[in-house]
C-alpha cells in the first residue's frame, strides 16, 4: 500500500531549521512528506537532514497582495498535480495561502496549526486585517490545532466556532530534551564567557529571539539600564537579529544597546545551547506568544525562566517552580522579577533545580511526535471533525 501524501507548508526555511527541526524526518517513516517553503541558501542542508522533498514558492512575510496571489496560484497548481491526502500548514501566511489553495484543489484533509495570534499585538486597521486573515484561514481548514492550551479559549471566543484541538500539552514540535541538555564542562563555559568578555561571577541575563519591539526589547533594555546602576555584576546578552523594517525597536533603545558596556549582542545562532548553558536566567518579556519554544528549550537546559504573564508563557512557566511571570509591557515588574533572582540565592537555586524536570514531564519531543502521528492516523481513518484532546 502506498503511503499517504502530506504537504507541510511553512513560510520560511529558518523555521524548519530551528523549532520544526526533525518532525518531517520522523513523519517520513509513515507518510510521503514534502516541505513547501521559500528559498534560502540552507535548503539543501534542510533537505539532507529531513530526508524529504522540498518545493520552493515565493513566500514573503509582509502583506503583498500581488505576490500573495501568485503564490496562491502556484500552490493550487502544485496541489492539483501532486494530489496530497493532507496539507498541513504552520504560521499565518502559510496557513492563509496553503488552506485556500488546498480547498481550491479539493485536498480532503486541510490541517492548520495555530501558532500564536499576530493580531493580539496590533491595533486599528492592522489588527482588523490580521484578525480577518485568521478567520479566513480557519474557514478553509477541515481541522484546527493550537500549540497552546490557553489559546483555545481566545480562538473560540473571537475567531471561529470550529473545534480546536491540542497535541499533548501543546507546542509545535516538542523539544529534543537529549539535545537541549547542559552537558558543557566548567572549562567550556568559562571559555565561552571569557570570549564574550563576561566574568565567571557575572549574573548573566539572556534573551534569544528576534530583537524587535514585539518581544519586549524596549522594556528589557530600560529595565537592564536601571538594574545595571544597582548591581555591578549583572550582564545582558542578546542573541538574535534586528528586524528594522518589520518591527523596529525604539531608536533610544538601539543606541543604548550599542553603547552600553554590559550589553552584548551576537547574531542568530543555529545552535543556541552554549548560550543557554552559560546564562543564569532566560528573559522573554514578549507581548504575545503561542507556546514559546525558547522557554521550553532553555528550561530543558536547566535555566530558570522569567517571562511575561501572557498566553503560552504562563503554560511553560509554573510560577515559583521553574520561573517567574511578570506583567506585560511593565518595566517596573520586569525589574522586580529579575531582582528577586539576583537577591535571593535560595529561590534561584530552587527554580534551577526544577527547570529541566518541569520540561521533561510535559514537552519531550518523542512523546509529542508519537501523539502527532496518532492524531494524523485518526484523521486519515475517520476524516471526522470530532472534538478530541490528545
Amino acid at each position: 500500500m502506498s503511503k499517504k501524501k502530506i504537504s507541510i507548508v511553512l513560510t520560511v526555511p529558518l523555521s524548519i531549521e530551528t523549532w520544526f527541526k526533525g518532525q518531517p524526518r520522523y513523519l517520513s517513516d509513515f507518510y510521503d512528506i514534502e516541505l513547501i517553503t521559500s528559498y534560502s541558501e540552507s535548503i539543501e542542508k534542510i533537505k539532507a537532514y529531513e530526508n524529504v522533498s522540498i518545493t520552493i514558492v515565493d513566500f514573503t512575510r509582509q502583506i503583498n497582495p500581488l505576490k500573495d496571489l501568485a503564490v496562491l496560484f502556484s500552490l493550487w497548481r502544485h496541489f492539483r498535480l501532486r494530489k496530497p491526502d493532507m496539507v498541513y500548514t504552520i504560521t499565518p501566511k502559510a496557513g492563509l495561502l496553503g488552506m485556500m489553495a488546498a480547498w481550491l484543489a479539493r485536498v480532503p484533509l486541510r490541517v492548520h496549526l495555530i501558532v500564536g495570534l499576530a493580531y493580539m499585538g496590533s491595533s486599528n486597521k492592522r489588527r482588523m486585517l490580521l484578525k480577518a486573515i485568521e478567520k479566513i484561514t480557519y474557514f478553509f481548514a477541515t481541522n484546527l490545532y493550537s500549540n497552546s492550551l490557553n489559546l483555545i479559549e481566545i480562538i473560540r471566543k473571537e475567531l471561529t466556532s470550529k473545534k480546536v484541538n491540542v497535541i499533548g500539552y501543546g507546542s509545535v514540535n516538542g523539544v529534543d530534551t537529549a539535545h537541549f541538555n547542559d552537558t558543557f564542562t566548567s572549562e567550556e563555559k568559562f571559555s565561552l564567557r571569557h570570549n564574550l568578555r563576561i566574568d565567571r561571577d557575572d549574573f548573566l541575563l539572556l534573551f534569544t529571539g528576534r530583537i524587535v519591539a514585539d518581544k519586549g526589547i524596549n522594556e528589557l533594555i530600560a529595565a537592564f539600564e536601571h538594574l545595571a546602576l544597582i548591581h555591578p555584576k549583572i550582564r545582558l546578552l542578546l542573541v538574535g537579529d534586528y528586524e528594522h523594517e518589520l518591527d523596529p525597536i525604539h531608536p533610544d533603545t538601539f543606541e543604548l544597546i550599542t553603547v552600553h558596556s554590559r550589553i552584548s549582542v551576537i547574531p542568530f545562532q543555529s545552535d543556541i545551547r552554549p548560550y543557554f548553558c552559560i546564562a543564569d536566567v532566560l528573559v522573554l518579556p514578549s507581548y504575545r506568544e503561542g507556546l514559546p519554544n525558547v522557554l521550553i528549550e532553555a528550561g530543558s537546559c536547566g535555566l530558570p525562566l522569567i517571562a511575561t504573564d501572557i498566553n503560552g508563557c504562563n503554560e511553560v512557566i509554573i510560577e515559583g517552580d521553574n520561573g517567574l511571570l511578570v506583567e506585560p509591557k511593565s518595566i517596573s515588574h520586569l525589574i522586580d522579577g529579575i531582582e528577586k533572582l539576583v537577591d535571593s540565592p535560595d529561590l534561584y537555586a530552587a527554580l534551577k533545580k526544577n527547570a529541566r524536570k518541569s520540561i521533561l514531564k510535559r514537552y519531550d519531543q518523542n512523546v509529542f511526535w508519537e501523539a502527532l502521528h496518532g492524531e494524523f492516523e485518526h484523521l486519515f481513518n475517520s476524516k471526522s471533525d470530532t472534538v478530541r484532546h490528545v
